[in-house]
């Protein structure tokens, strides 16, 4: 070959070489991704790297080149540097190719992921010293993954089933379904996915809102409907179940969403309500205890499947449990088990009644406390025992509720709540009834003992007739006051009648009301409604320290804690149930909180109402028994006095005993007007109680009124007492009801002779200034014990001290109700053995001019 042709031919490769290395660059300088080749180190030393790093990385080729330059290991990040530098020397190790997916940092401090396609370029003294590779840019395929993670976990996470159908087939098969679907009804994804949604009704099939669901899924339409489920045990839940289509980007239908939600237990709630509704009204009517308690045991069997439902009634005489109602209870083992002692070796019902609490027995032919009954549950195949204690306001053991049942089991929290809400009804019943009779029997009583003493003082008047005409006037006043004390008051109370509905509400992270369902609360719900999200901190009509305190629940259930507890708001109690909702996101982060609230103001007010219907009575019955004591007291010694004294008049009828006849006579007239008075206390005291009496004030001097009935009160003293009179002025003009005053001043200047020594001054101290003119009764006697001092001026109270001193325990209540009806008050004070002072003040009426205070 000449050289020319030879050089030709070189220069023509040389051209072919340069024009296929120029096409190869200008495939990669195009390529959307990175190629390179690097230095097998840990800073992944650039001996080439394509264009395409500048819109990756953010760093120009030649950064990568010059003596500062960029090393691609300085940007990978720092969390992933150690693993991606591992896998691909393993790659080299094992002489295959590697692929690795990692994020790195870019010039603008974004961090992007990457995906690494490489190779070991070998060398034949050092082993593997170059890499070469492919790397491209796949942030929105990660990111996409991600949002398809977060949204599947949020799915799985979610409390309702989730259901997608596929709409475009003509049976709509399910072509998902999450966690909660197959909690709820008991199937596997694999026993559901391409099914259609009817075979969980099972053979009920002729409900009107399968009609409505048809219509809405051949018509596209979303609809909302409850209907009956049934599990794939064959159990049935009620499942409110609420369908949305869903439509492409071009509109076309595509698939169906179904969110079902299982509200068997609201159902349950619903029923339960109603019937404890009915209870709550038979009870407050006063129906037949045995009506009551066999409307609890039918509630108890309806609701827990296989139950045999008993209520026992304790009797505290015999200290045993005596059935009170068990329908449907064998007769053989209710007749064997009547009369359970209350003892620690008891039967199960009888434990409950002594410890007083619970006991649940899941098998009782391994029960000790059952052995003796063995024969019986065999008979009728009972195999569990629950016994709940019944107890009154006072934490009194009233009775005891059982449930049987058939086989072996434990009470969950469903049958648990149930048990404990018809155990309080069936106690609530039982109290009332004691309660009801215990009072009718006092009555009884109580009428008895009146009749009594109306006989005996009848008697006892007829004898005194003859001796003194007028004591008719006080006979008639003696009937009146004996039948008001017949008279007696009822128990009423008023209980909720069932519980008002309530909220649900959906706080996130930043304190934004993102869901809220619900009847309550309906200002709330509207601006929710109108604004989409709303900030617990933008809530109209919501104090400052109510959102503090929304705010700090949500933030502790933001933590993972669940809390119940009581709000009120506008009036109306709330019950509120949170619940922290977590796993929607990759970290598992809770960022929902769910509020549960539940109207129990009626619950409320019962509880109130019961409260005080209780307190009512037992201060009736301590009244009654206060009256009774004091009547038969203070009516006996006076009665007895004239009844002897009677009849030693009958037989002294000689002449030349009249002084011993006048004798007498003069004791009946005493004995007689202590009657008037005791009387004359009974009497004021009712007609206080009616409203009867009004203050009648006119002017009148003060000072000449007080020295008359002190006067008039000195035949009443005792040996060497005697009453002063301290005055700023011989007249002082009062505007007060003379009778009333009268009452008051001899009721305090009695009781300071009664309880002072002989010998001892009593003193009575008028005062007067511009506001007030006062009135002041002081003795030297026996005074008031400290701790009795607030008791003063109730009904029937005597001081300890003062006992074997005859009164009734009316005078100061009567004085001071006479006081208050003249706009004034009355006050004291006292120690024990060094007397008592007792002070009236008045208020000083506005005159026309007429009339001077002063004279």
């Amino acid at each position: 070959m000449k050289s020319n042709d030879l050089t030709n031919g070189q220069d023509n490769g040389n051209k072919s070489l340069f024009e296929s290395d120029r096409k190869l660059r200008t495939l990669v300088g195009n390529l959307p991704g990175v190629v390179y080749r690097c230095y097998n180190d840990k800073n992944w030393t650039m001996d080439f790297i394509s264009k395409g790093c500048y819109d990756l990385t953010g760093y120009t080729q030649q950064q990568f080149y010059t003596p500062k330059r960029v090393h691609w290991g300085e940007i990978i990040h720092e969390d992933d540097k150690e693993n991606v530098w591992k896998k691909i020397q393993k790659a080299l190790t094992e002489n295959r190719q590697f692929h690795v997916n990692y994020r790195i940092h870019r010039a603008d401090g974004k961090i992007r992921w990457i995906s690494e396609h490489g190779v070991g370029i070998p060398d034949r003294e050092n082993g593997a010293k170059f890499l070469e590779g492919f790397i491209e840019d796949i942030t929105n395929q990660k990111e996409t993954e991600n949002l398809l993670r977060v949204r599947n976990r949020a799915l799985n996470s979610a409390g309702k089933g989730i259901i997608i159908a596929d709409a475009q087939v003509h049976h709509f098969p399910i072509i998902y379904v999450n966690k909660a679907f197959q909690q709820i009804t008991g199937y596997p994804e694999n026993e559901v996915l391409g099914r259609n949604c009817n075979f969980l009704q099972g053979s009920d099939k002729h409900q009107a809102e399968i009609d409505i669901i048809r219509a809405a899924l051949h018509g596209g339409k979303s609809c909302r409907v409850t209907l009956r489920n049934y599990r794939k045990d064959g159990s049935l839940f009620w499942n409110e179940l609420a369908i949305t289509p869903v439509k492409n980007e071009k509109r076309k239908l595509t698939h169906f969403i179904a969110v079902q939600n299982d509200i068997t237990q609201q159902k349950r709630e619903q029923v339960m309500k109603l019937h404890k509704q009915s209870v709550l009204e038979d009870i407050i009517k006063n129906e037949p205890l045995e009506m009551i308690v066999s409307q609890i045991v039918d509630i108890l069997e309806k609701n827990i499947d296989g139950a045999i439902g008993a209520i026992w009634k304790f009797n505290e005489k015999k200290f045993q449990l005596e059935l009170l109602s068990a329908p449907n209870f064998p007769k053989d083992l209710r007749e064997a088990l009547d009369g359970i002692p209350l003892k620690p070796d008891s039967c199960s019902c009888g434990k409950a009644a002594h410890f007083k609490q619970a006991i649940i027995v899941k098998n009782m032919f391994t029960d000790d406390s059952w052995k003796n009954y063995a024969n019986y549950l065999s008979k009728h195949n009972l195999k569990s025992c629950w016994s709940y204690p019944l107890m009154d306001a006072m934490g009194q053991i009233t009775g005891v509720l059982c449930a049987y049942l058939r086989n072996e089991a434990i009470p969950g929290k469903v049958e648990n709540d149930l048990i404990k809400d018809t155990s309080q009804l069936a106690a609530l019943a039982i109290e009332q009834n004691n309660i009801r009779g215990a009072l009718l029997q006092s009555q009884a009583q109580l009428k008895q003992q009146v009749r009594n003493q109306t006989s005996e003082l009848k008697s006892s008047i007829k004898k005194l007739e003859e001796a003194n005409i007028n004591l008719e006037d006080q006979i008639t006043e003696t009937s009146l006051a004996l039948k008001r004390a017949e008279t007696s008051e009822t128990i009423s109370s008023a209980i909720a009648k069932n519980f008002p509905k309530g909220v649900i509400i959906l706080v996130n992270d930043d304190m934004e009301i993102v869901y809220m369902e619900g009847t309550a609360m309906s200002n709330i719900r509207m601006q929710k409604i109108s604004q989409g999200k709303i900030r617990i901190d933008d809530l109209k009509n919501f104090s400052s320290r109510r959102k503090a305190i929304f705010k700090d629940y949500i933030e502790q259930t933001l933590k993972g804690l669940h809390l119940s507890f009581e709000i009120r708001y506008r009036g109306i109690n709330y019950m509120v149930n949170t619940t922290p909702l977590s796993g929607k996101y990759s970290n598992n982060e809770i960022k929902h909180a769910l509020l549960v609230l539940n109207d129990i103001s009626e619950q409320k007010k019962a509880e109130r109402d019961i409260r005080i219907a209780l307190t009512k009575q037992k201060e009736l019955n301590e009244l009654k028994s206060r009256f009774i004591a004091t009547a038969s007291h203070e009516f006996r010694t006076p009665l007895s006095v004239i009844l002897s004294s009677a009849t030693l008049i009958e037989r002294q009828n000689q002449l030349g005993q009249e002084e011993k006849r006048l004798r007498h006579t003069a004791l009946i007239r005493s004995n007689v007007q202590n009657l008037v008075i005791i009387l004359n206390d009974f009497l004021s005291l009712g007609k206080l109680e009616e409203g009867e009496i009004r203050a009648t004030p006119e002017w009148f001097n003060l000072v000449d009124f007080t020295a008359s009935l002190a006067q008039q009160l000195e035949t009443n003293l005792k040996e060497g007492q005697s009453i002063e009179i301290i005055k700023p002025s011989e007249k002082i003009i009062a505007f007060l009801d003379p009778k009333l005053m009268r009452y008051i001043l001899i009721n305090l200047l009695d009781n300071a002779i009664k309880y002072s020594h002989e010998n001892q001054v009593i003193t009575i101290k008028i005062g007067y200034d511009a506001k007030k003119v006062s009135l002041s009764v002081i003795d030297q006697g026996i005074g008031i014990p400290r701790e009795e001092h607030e008791r003063m001026f109730q009904r029937f109270f005597r001081a300890k001290n003062s006992l074997n001193i005859k009164g009734t325990g009316l005078g100061l209540t009567i004085a001071k109700q006479y006081t208050e009806l003249m706009g004034g008050i009355i006050h004291f004070s006292s120690e024990q053995g060094q007397g008592s002072i007792f002070t009236v003040e008045f208020p000083i009426p506005k005159t026309d001019g007429k009339k001077e205070s002063i004279g």
